[in-house]
């Protein structure tokens, strides 16, 4: 029951960091953030131990406990990281996919351009989280995956408020989305490589945008 409580406090304190209920930046107390959870304040002293140690909580001496601000070098790294990744894992995947594995990830698409529509950033960037999961999953490496996720959270800090700048539409991501799903299941190889690398590259020529329209929520 305590390890249940643990995991709930800690995935739902990190969601809400990373969607910007929490905003960078914000004082969070143990307290307000048990009562708004519903939780005891041991596993939330415990989540935010642990979230402090993947850098997005920081506790300053007689001062507070607060949310950290988005580091964009430790963002890049994380892209870096998976650039190195992520390639080989959608030509595996090509390699391997099964007709299961084409419909569930068919229907995520189409969830997409659902939530798109209907501008829920949310539900969209969840969803993209879960197309790249896929593909992860197909090949065996869940664990690698859940590797990413902890030492990606600058990065998807970054993607999550990317959602928000309204000068970003989300019809780049959906597109590329769907011409790397394309590509694996024609098993067009080459091709398949260069569209994980730009569709990776996305951060780096959006970035200046999305830091000038929240300059607040990043380190200097």
């Amino acid at each position: 029951m305590l390890d249940n409580m643990r995991s709930d406090a800690y995935n739902e304190i990190k969601y809400r960091i990373i969607h910007f209920d929490y905003i960078p930046g914000q004082k969070i107390s143990e307290k307000l953030i048990s009562q708004e959870l519903s939780l005891g304040r041991t596993p939330v002293r415990e989540a935010i131990i642990r979230i402090e140690r993947e850098g997005l909580i920081e506790v300053i001496p007689q001062s507070g406990t607060y949310i950290t601000k988005i580091d964009m070098a430790d963002a890049k790294n994380a892209r870096f990281v998976r650039n190195c990744i992520e390639p080989k894992i959608m030509v595996d995947a090509a390699v391997n996919i099964s007709s299961d594995d084409i419909a569930k990830i068919q229907k995520n698409l189409d969830q997409q351009q659902q939530t798109a529509s209907r501008s829920e950033p949310d539900n969209f960037f969840d969803l993209d989280q879960d197309f790249h999961h896929a593909f992860y999953s197909v090949v065996g490496k869940d664990t690698v995956w859940n590797w990413l996720q902890i030492n990606n959270t600058q990065l998807n800090r970054f993607r999550r408020l990317r959602l928000k700048e309204s000068e970003l539409d989300w019809d780049t991501l959906t597109n590329q989305h769907e011409a790397i799903f394309r590509a694996v299941k024609s098993k067009d190889i080459d091709d398949l490589s260069f569209l994980v690398t730009q569709h990776l590259h996305l951060m780096l020529l959006e970035k200046q945008k999305v830091v000038n329209a929240y300059p607040d929520y990043f380190e200097n």
